[in-house]
């Protein structure tokens, strides 16, 4: 069963379809909460609220393909994940104090695995990490995210680059140490 005959089924009420569902699509969701929010207990919570939201809708989504499906459904699982975040956020900002970086040799993404980038990604302040996720993975605007989480554009644009430069120079270190260079 293709996942367009299972929404059809979820909207006529069917508990097996819902049920199907639901563990499609869990660990993608999971996933995508997680990488804002850390703590499993509230990330469960979040992924919970998200699926209510998604059965909730369901009929209001006009299936396309698989690609748009999944396109919907993390939107709702990152919309859940910031507005945990957003009551929090410009509190963050203010205890988020990292002195400004360098851009001296920069590392090339060629250079690093994806778990090697998506381990130091994990070591960010909770600010930082947050809008460099929407930016680079979700494709957010800095725009997007200013309205997202109630700051401005500008602390957007602050908070990435400042993000990405603490990835620079985090993995610069750890590769001249990896390598001796």
């Amino acid at each position: 069963m293709n996942s367009k005959q299972i929404i059809e089924k979820c909207l006529k009420g069917d508990q097996r379809a819902q049920k199907a569902f639901f563990y499609k699509y869990i660990d993608l969701l999971y996933a995508t909460i997680n990488r804002y929010i850390k703590d499993s207990e509230t990330v469960d919570d979040l992924l919970y609220q998200a699926m209510m939201k998604i059965f909730i809708n369901l009929n209001d989504f006009n299936y396309i393909n698989e690609k748009a499906l999944i396109g919907w459904l993390k939107k709702i699982a990152v919309n859940e994940a910031l507005m945990y975040l957003r009551d929090d956020f410009r509190t963050v900002y203010k205890i988020e104090e990292i002195s400004e970086l360098q851009n001296d040799n920069l590392i090339e993404a060629d250079e690093l695995s994806e778990k090697d980038l998506l381990e130091t990604i994990e070591l960010l302040p909770v600010g930082y990490r947050t809008v460099f996720l929407l930016y680079v993975v979700d494709g957010y605007s800095h725009k997007e995210i200013a309205t997202q989480l109630g700051i401005t554009e500008g602390t957007s644009r602050s908070q990435f680059f400042k993000a990405r430069n603490l990835l620079q120079q985090k993995l610069k270190r750890d590769y001249e140490n990896e390598f001796g260079t």
